[in-house]
């Protein structure tokens, strides 16, 4: 009897301590699950490794249709050289994902199979590239997944900079169209970026230009770097942006008179070059139409603006300097828009039901 006493009263106090153990809170459990899923994969991915996907050369789709460029894979010193390459003129890199594994599980995944871009081992952002460049130790795996966000370069002033040819064929058509009023050269860029007619000005007295075509002028914005020593006073391009954008021929000026191409033309020497005799420009420039009040007034309001930026909706100068010949300036609109796309280097479909694609490094 005793012992059956014994027992229960065991059974008791056993269960009464059971009962006072602290519960596994909400923490604990996240750790015990994280321990217990460590390094495990998705079971419920499965890709079709059926399909060959081996190159070293991957086309850059955008939006999963227009082709922008393309990945390509190289071996260096134990490294794979990774280069996503933009050759479609219209586009560039604002922001790369490129993740390199032994197995295509090992993809950084979501549970519906699709990538989790921003857990990719290699990432950056980019000002408008054309080329970014990754090393990737070789023995991460042949497996490469790259994905890009690229914009159109028209898509802000930045871009469109960023993206102006080094140089260009133009032919200037006319000498002082309308009178002046339409720009001191009529000039026509037939193919590329610039394509187009532009009234041009000039922006040096030194030297000479005539109705003829000129092959691969160095092209420069009136935003960004100039040739050395090409012009006198490089620092006053912003007066010129500025005055670009006022449509002041035709308008009236202070003395009631209208603002000419001949005015215009006057005030673009006086900001760019070092000459300050108005009738010797006149002279050697051919300009008839012009008044010295109306040169100064626009010359005083233009160096007021001196610090003036172009935005989307403006017109930006971009200079065009021949070899030997005179510079010109062509008043270029900013018409961005907003475009940016999702861009993946073609291959193998992820599992998912996005249209990623990965693809496997081939000797």
């Amino acid at each position: 009897m005793k012992k059956l006493l014994f027992a229960i009263s065991a059974v008791f106090i056993i269960g009464l301590y059971s009962c006072e153990t602290e519960p596994v809170g909400e923490q604990a459990l996240e750790n015990i699950e994280g321990k217990g899923k460590k390094n495990q994969k998705n079971s419920s991915v499965q890709f079709d490794l059926s399909e060959d996907c081996t190159m070293n050369e991957s086309t850059l789709f955008a939006g999963q249709h227009t082709e922008v460029g393309k990945v390509s894979v190289t071996e260096s010193g134990g490294n794979y050289i990774v280069t996503y390459e933009i050759t479609n003129s219209e586009w560039c890199i604002t922001e790369t994902h490129l993740s390199v594994v032994n197995t295509p599980e090992d993809f950084p995944m979501n549970n519906g199979g699709n990538p989790k871009i921003g857990n990719f081992e290699y990432k950056g952002d980019h000002e408008c590239e054309k080329t970014v460049t990754y090393e990737v130790p070789i023995e991460k795996g042949p497996y490469i997944a790259a994905h890009a966000v690229v914009e159109c370069v028209s898509s802000s002033v930045e871009n469109i900079v960023a993206n102006l040819p080094d140089v260009i064929d133009f032919c200037t058509t006319a000498f002082r169209p309308n009178n002046g009023d339409d720009g001191y050269f009529s000039l026509t860029i037939e193919d590329g970026f610039l394509s187009g007619d532009y009234g041009a000005w000039c922006v040096d007295v030194d030297q000479r230009l005539r109705i003829e075509c000129i092959e691969a002028a160095s092209v420069h914005s009136s935003l960004g770097d100039l040739p050395d020593e090409a012009f006198e006073m490089p620092e006053n391009f912003g007066a010129v942006n500025w005055l670009l954008n006022q449509n002041i021929i035709g308008q009236p000026s202070e003395n009631g008179s209208l603002y000419t191409g001949d005015d215009l033309q006057m005030v673009i020497w006086l900001l760019i070059d070092d000459l300050t005799d108005l009738d010797a420009l006149a002279q050697g420039g051919a300009l008839s139409n012009w008044d010295e009040d109306r040169v100064n007034e626009l010359m005083a309001a233009s160096m007021e603006n001196g610090s003036f930026q172009p935005e989307c909706g403006d017109y930006i100068g971009i200079i065009l300097v021949p070899e030997g010949k005179q510079p010109v300036i062509i008043p270029y609109p900013l018409e961005c828009s907003e475009c940016e796309e999702t861009a993946w280097a073609d291959g193998c479909d992820f599992p998912g039901g996005s249209w990623a694609t990965y693809f496997t490094v081939g000797n």
